[in-house]
């Protein structure tokens, strides 16, 4: 077997090593200090975090998700947080999973005690730390991601990575953040369009006051983007 070596957490299920092997990985079981899957890209330690919703949103709740973090970009220089199983805000704003096993179900979907701005928040702060965000709506598929993401960054087109910068991680100003925030939940808007918006323009009120034209001064907004935002917040702030 000549793929890419993987490492696979001895605490993952039983048959984790097998079925990454069938994608012609070389992967074999061991003791991780961080994540659950640990791989090497181009010379780089890239480290898989896997959850499901429920176990995700439950590690947020006791901070472990937080200071596992933590661990994973200390040690990492690429670290990725893979959500396995499907989640949806459900109409009263508040975070439901699917989990046909949960007594709690309704219909398979489980209502949780989060609500979705709350944990779309404690989302951009796991990016803000360079935790990369990936998921997998079918529970059990796992591997077929993780397989993913190990193929396509070994790939010699993706060398590139191997001249990146480790993230940074800093303490954000409480106001950066909520501005941080409030952009991200804008359609087509992520975290780093967000940052260069903020950049480019200054303030909330600045990007509010901004025209489509102005908009497009942000890098890696182009015009479509730009008028998508121009539209929305006219609608939610200028109304």
């Amino acid at each position: 077997m000549s793929g890419p070596l993987v490492i696979v957490d001895d605490r993952e299920p039983s048959n984790a090593v097998d079925r990454l092997q069938a994608y012609g990985l070389q992967a074999i079981s061991g003791r991780l200090e961080a994540g659950d899957y640990t791989f090497y890209p181009h010379g780089l330690t890239a480290i898989i975090e896997r959850k499901t919703i429920s176990n995700l949103l439950q590690s947020l709740s006791d901070k472990q998700m937080v200071a596992q973090a933590h661990r994973m970009v200390d040690i990492g220089d690429i670290s990725f947080l893979l959500r396995e199983g499907a989640f949806r805000r459900s109409p009263g704003g508040a975070v439901e999973y699917y989990s046909p096993k949960d007594p709690r179900q309704v219909d398979s979907w489980v209502l949780s005690g989060w609500s979705w701005d709350s944990f779309q928040g404690m989302m951009l702060d796991l990016q803000l730390m360079g935790i990369r965000i990936t998921d997998c709506p079918v529970l059990g598929e796992y591997p077929s991601e993780v397989a993913r993401l190990v193929i396509n960054l070994s790939k010699d087109e993706h060398r590139w990575i191997r001249e990146r910068q480790r993230p940074d991680v800093t303490v954000i100003d409480p106001q950066y953040k909520n501005a941080l925030w409030s952009l991200s939940a804008f359609t087509g808007i992520g975290p780093g369009t967000a940052e260069a918006l903020l950049s480019s323009l200054g303030s909330i009120k600045a990007i509010s006051d901004a025209d489509v034209k102005e908009l497009q001064k942000a890098d890696g907004v182009g015009p479509k983007l730009a008028q998508s935002l121009y539209d929305e917040m006219r609608e939610e702030w200028r109304a």
